[in-house]
């Protein structure tokens, strides 16, 4: 009885992606890695509409519908979005905090944090918990994202670090604000 209603199942699945084959892309050729720990799939298809992933299967088995944009992932290893819950897009490999954080604080939002959010993208991370950095530069980064003007992973901030004493020469990066120590007896300075 199973095997009928998965069967009746799969021919209407079948009819409903084919109706609209024009926006379905399929992953071919690569090896499906499920992120659960299951048995990798050699020569996978993944058949993909907008931001749904519709099927998952093996060529022979599983076959693009008519129209479909075919993109080939032979010799390649196609896996779930990865998450990394610990970045500082604003550090960008460097080794010396005190002339980072006193020389590159003005480049943050339009150079360095992009360019480490696509570097993420680039390295599968999909989603990324972004800790410790000025907060209006996070919070634009973060937009620019979601709006598409920038590539890079969905991105959760936390704003500055929270701490009575900053790290030796890291007063405006720390903090948030310039003139950190005026800040820290409770007055504004911008």
């Amino acid at each position: 009885m199973f095997q009928k209603i998965r069967g009746i199942f799969l021919v209407a699945f079948f009819i409903s992606i084919t109706a609209s084959a024009q926006q379905i892309k399929a992953l071919v050729g690569g090896t499906l890695i499920d992120g659960f720990g299951g048995k990798p799939i050699r020569n996978s298809i993944v058949l993909i509409e907008g931001e749904r992933i519709l099927a998952i299967g093996q060529v022979g088995v599983l076959a693009a519908p008519e129209g479909a944009e075919i993109i080939s992932t032979e010799g390649m290893s196609v896996l779930p979005g990865l998450w990394d819950m610990h970045v500082h897009l604003d550090i960008n490999g460097h080794a010396n905090y005190e002339h980072w954080d006193k020389t590159y604080p003005p480049q943050y939002e339009s150079v360095i944090m992009p360019s480490s959010a696509k570097q993420l993208l680039l390295a599968g991370v999909t989603s990324a918990r972004d800790l410790g950095a000025p907060l209006r530069e996070s919070i634009a980064v973060q937009e620019a994202i979601r709006t598409g003007k920038i590539p890079g992973p969905t991105l959760y901030v936390s704003g500055p670090f929270i701490q009575h004493e900053p790290y030796p020469g890291t007063d405006f990066f720390h903090w948030g604000v310039k003139g950190a120590a005026d800040a820290r007896k409770g007055q504004t300075t911008g």
